[in-house]
């Protein structure tokens, strides 16, 4: 028999197929995704035992038309195949016809209210917010939950803000909107229309069963070559391989022992095809158009009195920290204490006369009744309709069938993460540590530093009864992905107070001003966008070189070989008790030292540069150090020494600035940045303390990786 018939006849053990999602793939670039798999193998056994060959059959049409490759894992004394492939499916919408710009804009439209879902509270949220919280880490995880909320109403709100006023801005220059309009039009009808994918999958039955057919060769191809088979689909070649191994499908695949799905866009498409099906889209309309009428209702008794206590608190801090420039042998003066209570009275009568009435007239209270029984009216012809027409099913029925079923996602990947619908029990599997951030989790997951690549080469080597490499392998992942996961969500904490931090020193000046929160936002909208933005790159940067340093941290782990001091990783983790000092005390002198740069310049736009201290313009990059320290030490990140000492020098050029002409030649009690920069001296010293006590607590989490 030739060399080319006995290729030909041989048979693989395993094989995996790699179903891509939304995009416009080329060929190959999907088997990529079994590459990582292979080089985290190679990573650790090296090429001798772990070797790769590209299209390892001989190339009939068919076979040709497949990406494949062949890895040989020589462990345990003996050499084992697997078998890698793709399914391409995106070459096959050339043939489905060109994409419609009406129909297009019309599930655009229709599929709006489907973001409220997006951006809604998650699993961990969920079971966070609903169960009752024990003790200081169950209200550190409340907490976080509602700030992970938050986050995402805030990047909703400034992405849509910003398109907002980039439609107001090119409906003022005809040349801008017929250029605008005319890339919107190409677009929609170019193959770049990525959402008509996504129509089709969801409302188009005709076009998606030309889809399925040509899946359900790829695996038939597959089982031809393999004993058995793997699939491993990402986004919609979650949903669309879903319907391929569904009972209710056309054909069957009895040699298919495993489906994972990845950042899955099972739940988002099967809600898409309920509200297609059932009708229930212009009530969700309706419900999503209640909720300004609702808010409005409520508005005295909610926002507009959130905005008015902000501003009395801001005011009154204002005011008590003016008493840290004031000089200490000043504090006993009568005439100075009597216009500071003149000052403290004249800003309670203003927060009292501008306090919002609490009791809801008669517009406000008809919008509330109206709000809540159009909402009740609606949300019962939903659930008509839905219960007329049920939703589609999400089982394979995969205990029967002996599926092995799994769900992976990412915590900020907006497409896995949905709460609903459900999936069977221990289908969802727990989160893979995220590489990225939001804007990019859902399309990194098969980075070559991620952990998503290991946990299929463990699979992997358990498919081709390798046990003990497999159980190794195993083990090693579950640590680096615990280790990860809690990395991440420190780095998420220390992002979203940041965030938060920062956000809300560009909103105060404006509430200071006026009790509107809308105002106040609208105003700090640039600011916060440009916020966001570098955030976000930033905290992505440190997210791939951490991502890195604990790839190459795994690959020592398994293989034994040095790892350079240089490229050690390390995560350690300050426990919730020795936080509280260090963040308590560089809060409040990142406050008073910001509030204090606010009062001296105020102070100089009103009696001039000469008469005021020389020193407060170094009182911002202080304060703004002092939040930032305390922020990394909120979110449990051991703070060096040496960042207070770099604090401690813009502190330094304070205290010997020269004073103002008033002051030229009286002692330093008497000057009124004396008890303003000892009050920033012992929250240094404070904060100081406590960082170092909470180093020696900290726990490394990778000691064991």
């Amino acid at each position: 028999m030739s060399k080319s018939k006995k290729r030909n006849a041989a048979r693989w053990r395993v094989g995996y197929l790699f179903v891509h999602g939304i995009g416009n793939q080329k060929p190959g670039t999907t088997l990529k995704w079994g590459r990582s798999t292979f080089d985290a193998l190679h990573a650790v056994h090296g090429e001798q035992l772990v070797s790769w060959q590209e299209q390892p059959l001989a190339a009939s049409p068919e076979d040709a038309a497949i990406r494949h490759a062949e890895a040989v894992v020589s462990l345990g004394g003996t050499s084992h195949r697997a078998l890698f492939a793709e399914a391409l499916w995106a070459d096959r919408f050339a043939e489905l016809g060109r994409p419609s710009a009406r129909r297009t804009l019309t599930f655009l439209v229709a599929s709006l209210p489907l973001l409220f879902w997006v951006v809604g509270p998650d699993r961990r949220d969920l079971r966070v917010l609903t169960l009752p919280a024990h003790g200081l880490r169950g209200h550190a995880d409340a907490g976080l939950a509602q700030m992970r909320l938050l986050w995402r109403l805030l990047t909703l709100a400034v992405i849509s803000t910003g398109l907002v006023y980039g439609i107001v801005l090119a409906s003022h220059n005809l040349l801008a909107s017929m250029l605008l309009l005319g890339l919107l039009a190409w677009f929609v009808r170019s193959r770049r229309n990525l959402l008509w994918h996504v129509r089709v999958a969801a409302v188009d039955e005709e076009r998606t069963r030309l889809l399925l057919a040509h899946l359900h060769r790829k695996v038939q191809w597959m089982e031809r070559h393999c004993d058995e088979v793997v699939i491993v689909a990402h986004s919609q070649g979650g949903y669309l391989m879903h319907r391929v191994l569904s009972p209710t499908a056309d054909r069957r695949h009895p040699k298919v022992r495993r489906f994972i799905g990845v950042g899955s866009g099972l739940k988002p498409i099967s809600l898409l095809k309920t509200f297609d099906r059932s009708g229930i889209g212009p009530g969700l309309w309706g419900l999503a158009g209640l909720i300004p009428a609702y808010l409005w209702g409520l508005g005295p008794w909610t926002w507009q009195l959130f905005a008015w206590f902000t501003q009395a608190i801001l005011r009154q801090l204002y005011l008590a920290l003016q008493m840290t420039v004031t000089p200490s042998s000043a504090l006993g003066d009568t005439q100075l204490a009597e216009l500071q209570r003149e000052a403290a009275a004249a800003e309670l009568h203003r927060a009292f006369t501008g306090m919002p009435s609490l009791r809801l007239d008669l517009a406000h209270g008809v919008a509330i009744v109206v709000a809540i029984a159009t909402a009740l009216l609606l949300s019962r012809l939903i659930h008509t309709a839905l219960k007329a027409r049920p939703p589609c099913p999400l089982s394979l029925d995969h205990y029967r069938r002996h599926i092995e079923w799994r769900e992976y996602s990412s915590p900020h990947d907006m497409v896995g993460r949905m709460l609903g619908p459900t999936l069977p029990d221990n289908v969802e599997q727990p989160w893979i540590a995220p590489v990225g951030q939001p804007l990019s989790d859902h399309t990194l997951y098969f980075h070559h530093t991620g952990v998503l690549p290991r946990r299929l080469a463990a699979d992997l080597l358990g498919d081709l009864g390798l046990k003990r490499e497999a159980a190794d392998w195993e083990q090693a992942v579950t640590r680096l992905d615990e280790v990860r996961r809690q990395q991440g969500t420190r780095r998420r904490t220390l992002h979203g107070l940041l965030l938060g931090t920062f956000a809300a020193l560009l909103v105060a000046p404006q509430l200071f001003r006026r009790p509107s929160i809308l105002l106040a936002y609208l105003h700090a909208w640039l600011p916060l966008a440009l916020l966001l933005l570098v955030l976000t790159v930033l905290f992505s940067l440190l997210a791939h070189r951490a991502a890195g340093k604990a790839a190459r941290r795994f690959t020592v782990s398994l293989s034994g070989a040095a790892l350079p001091r240089r490229s050690r990783w390390h995560v350690r983790i300050v426990p919730p008790g020795p936080r509280l000092l260090p963040t308590a005390t560089t809060a409040t002198g990142g406050l008073v030292a910001v509030y204090g740069a606010v009062r001296f310049f105020l102070a100089a736009q009103e009696y001039g540069e000469t008469h005021v201290w020389q020193g407060y313009p170094f009182l911002l990059p202080m304060g703004i150090g002092l939040l930032l320290v305390a922020c990394a030490s909120a979110a449990g990140y051991p703070v060096r020494a040496r960042w207070y000492a770099v604090i401690a020098v813009p502190g330094g050029m304070a205290l010997y600035s020269a004073p103002a002409l008033a002051f030229m030649s009286s002692p330093w009690e008497l000057r009124p940045e004396g008890t303003l920069l000892g009050t920033l001296g012992i929250c240094l010293a404070l904060g100081l303390a406590g960082s170092l006590h909470a180093r020696l607590r900290a726990v490394d989490l990778t000691a064991q990786v």
